[in-house]
């Protein structure tokens, strides 16, 4: 009979908390993290178990927060609640910039986006003051619907050679076909803040955030979108060139 069980066991699939997961934040602070800016970053804290990104009035450029590791092939997960007023996105692979860029890190970014358009799980390269969408939800009205700014939302992200996948609460907003960035940083984005002080109180809270690195590919997951490169030409809110400064 014992034979019997470990056999039946054996022959289960893996349960969800037999899966090799491995958490990349405690809840109590920044161990394992590491704050990335040029100069004055923006705050962030722990709250209640939760990673709490604020904006700060005035800065230069954008806060980063950033594992200390980089990743490859990996599958992301976690629980991300936002403000509408919050600007933000998780960037994956994510290289330091060169001396001279506007920002510190360039790679990936899933947006958490504020505007109308609601891409969030959308994802564009984000290269400092100049952008470009790779995969937009402009044809996708569930994965428009699926996010709610001010709720809890589920984020699941997998990076396995040059796919990325993304989904919000379950639903799929993302499958991009891109060889730019292979390996990285996974970072959290606070935009850049002129003179707004009633901007500071909105957050960006981030909690169980967890990863598969050990052949992450044995566990992804079917995706119901058409896989698809870029677009050829630009689209209407890429930005290809570099904001020009006012001042000298």
């Amino acid at each position: 009979m014992r034979i019997l069980l470990v056999s039946l066991v054996m022959a289960l699939p893996a349960a969800a908390a037999d899966l090799p997961w491995v958490s990349l934040f405690n809840g109590k602070d920044f161990d394992g993290w590491k704050i990335v800016a040029l100069t004055d970053p923006a705050p962030a804290v722990v709250e209640d178990g939760a990673m709490v990104l604020r904006q700060r009035i005035n800065t230069a450029e954008h806060t980063f927060v950033a594992t200390v590791v980089e990743y490859g092939d990996f599958i992301l997960e976690l629980e991300l609640q936002d403000n509408p007023d919050f600007n933000s996105g998780i960037l994956l692979r994510c290289i330091d910039a060169a001396g001279n860029a506007a920002v510190r890190l360039n790679g990936y970014q899933v947006k958490i986006d504020n505007t109308k358009r609601s891409w969030t799980g959308g994802v564009f390269d984000d290269f400092g003051n100049t952008w470009r969408w790779l995969y937009d939800l402009s044809d996708n009205e569930a994965g428009r619907a699926s996010f709610h700014h001010g709720e809890w939302a589920h984020v699941r992200i997998e990076c396995l050679g040059p796919v990325i996948k993304v989904w919000i609460n379950g639903v799929p907003t993302c499958h991009l076909l891109d060889e730019k960035y292979d390996e990285g940083y996974i970072a959290f984005k606070i935009h850049s803040l002129g003179n707004r002080p009633e901007a500071t109180e909105n957050t960006l809270s981030l909690r169980n955030i967890r990863v598969i690195t050990d052949r992450p590919e044995r566990f992804a997951r079917p995706m119901a979108l058409p896989q698809r490169r870029a677009p050829l030409t630009p689209g209407e809110y890429d930005r290809l060139t570099p904001k020009v400064s006012k001042t000298p």
